[in-house]
């Protein structure tokens, strides 16, 4: 299975600038951006042994963090940013990137995995597509394993009005044109579905948008 807006959303077009973008934790997009991504990496705690999926792996800025371990899979749609976290990443060992949608992977992949991490991809997911991408998630991780999500989210459905028109009165207009061309994830029918497939959740928040939730498998 295919997502979607796999295409829409490849981002070989931003790629050369996504990591300065980044940096610019003043936009509400990127608020909270290095603070959700340490805290991806203390959940996920990766021993030497894991095997680590990251899904959605950009230009790699979650992938160089993940300590040393057995292997590490970076799994991105754009070519473009792979070639980036490529050069990052050329120095460790037991490193493989593949190109690919973050669902469609999963028909290409038997792997099973410690830890699955994503950030700041799956919200280009619907929210029927994110529920597929959360079966694959629980099938595939193994007993204990741990999911760790940071991405752009919304507490529930009834706050999402009052969060547009608060960043078009703050001078954001084009954060609330994302909100709705995109599909942020809405945290409590998430945890929900993820507790509901047998996930112990928590989650985190650290920005007006960026938010963290970790499901640990029993």
């Amino acid at each position: 299975m295919r997502s979607q807006h796999a295409d829409t959303f490849n981002h070989d077009e931003d790629a050369a600038d996504y990591d300065a973008d980044v940096l610019n934790e003043s936009h509400p997009i990127r608020a909270g951006y290095e603070a959700t991504l340490a805290w991806v990496i203390e959940q996920a705690e990766v021993q030497p042994g894991d095997v680590v999926l990251d899904l959605g792996s950009g230009t790699g800025n979650l992938s160089v963090r993940v300590p040393d371990c057995a292997d590490l899979v970076c799994v991105d749609i754009s070519a473009k940013m792979t070639e980036i976290a490529r050069d990052k990443l050329y120095q460790r060992e037991n490193v493989r990137l593949i190109q690919a949608d973050l669902l469609e992977f999963f028909g290409q992949d038997d792997q099973r995995y410690d830890a699955i991490l994503s950030t700041y991809a799956v919200h280009h997911l619907t929210d029927d597509e994110k529920l597929v991408l959360f079966q694959h998630v629980w099938e595939r991780l193994n007993p204990r394993g741990r999911a760790v999500f940071g991405d752009l989210m919304v507490e529930n459905e009834s706050v999402l009005d009052e969060l547009k028109a608060y960043f078009r009165a703050s001078g954001h207009p084009e954060v609330a044109v994302d909100m709705d061309e995109e599909f942020f994830w809405r945290v409590e029918p998430s945890v929900m579905a993820l507790a509901d497939l047998g996930f112990d959740v928590q989650t985190e928040r650290f920005s007006d948008l960026s938010w963290g939730i970790t499901a640990r498998k029993p």
